[in-house]
């Protein structure tokens, strides 16, 4: 398994001792706790644990979020499982983790494995339309996506939100108290549709490039799917607040800079290249940064 550069070690310890925290105060108190700055709620999502770690490209986000996920689920949730919808900002980008996520050789799913004992479930959409509640018991979930699909105006989000014959089950013998927060008919009765499903099960949600996710749309979509906790990865969080013109600022716990990269190996110095009379002899010089 991949080791974690001393940074990403020291966010993941950030994340940890904040996510303890707000079990024991809640998310605004414990963010202040953290970092002696106001937490900034979201409308939509109350008292939810909603916080970025911002960490500059070629950082190695995506292996922290695998660590991240871990870190929630024991923290957090206090459970041996969980459901996580990883969120990601396109198609390409999505196709790409996707198979990352499902190969056990990968060191992102070893660092999974690593946590959940490798009874880990990694699936897109359109196999998550057909998940039984055997699997979410007894595995942690992985859903890979990106926001756009889950919104309604997508063709693949209207799916999520309409009755899907082979999730019926999960709904049998529902508490009155958790059939109020699910959508229904105008009967009452239920839809039994993954956006149900995933309100009902509270996923964990990792944001990959969370930047690109900060409006009232998608604050609204997120609302509709009810999750337990948020952790955003990016490069360039969004820092103005200015809700009246659409900005809304993540709550950054902890930030990683470039001269930590660099210090670690991280960052590839560029290039410049040059050539000697004879063209076909090229060198090639690291500039000094």
């Amino acid at each position: 398994m991949l080791q974690l550069k001393g940074y990403q070690e020291r966010c993941l310890e950030d994340l940890e001792a904040y996510l303890r925290r707000v079990n024991q105060c809640g998310a605004n108190e414990a963010f202040y706790n953290r970092t002696g700055r106001p937490y900034i709620p979201v409308e939509q999502l109350p008292e939810l644990p909603y916080v970025c770690l911002r960490i500059p490209t070629g950082g190695g986000k995506t292996l922290m979020a695998c660590h991240a996920l871990g870190a929630a689920t024991k923290i957090y949730l206090q459970t041996d499982h969980a459901l996580c919808l990883w969120l990601v900002p396109s198609n390409t980008i999505r196709d790409q983790t996707l198979k990352a996520l499902r190969d056990r050789q990968h060191h992102y799913r070893q660092a999974i494995d690593s946590t959940f004992a490798g009874d880990v479930r990694v699936m897109d959409l359109a196999e998550a339309l057909y998940i039984q509640r055997g699997v979410l018991e007894g595995e942690t979930v992985i859903i890979v996506s990106t926001l756009q699909a889950l919104r309604v105006q997508d063709t693949e989000g209207r799916k999520i939100y309409e009755a899907a014959g082979a999730l019926k089950s999960m709904f049998d013998g529902l508490e009155p108290s958790l059939r109020a927060k699910l959508e229904c008919y105008e009967n009452g009765e239920v839809i039994p549709s993954l956006a149900n499903v995933l309100k009902l099960w509270r996923p964990l949600v990792i944001m990959d490039e969370a930047h690109n996710a900060r409006t009232e749309l998608s604050f609204d979509t997120l609302a509709r799917i009810g999750p337990s906790c948020i952790l955003e990865f990016t490069a360039t969080p969004e820092t103005t607040h200015k809700p009246e013109h659409g900005h809304f600022a993540s709550n950054v716990l902890c930030h990683v800079s470039a001269w930590e990269l660099k210090s670690e190996d991280m960052v590839k110095l560029p290039v410049r290249l040059r050539t000697r009379p004879d063209w076909k002899e090229v060198l090639a010089d690291a500039v000094n940064m």
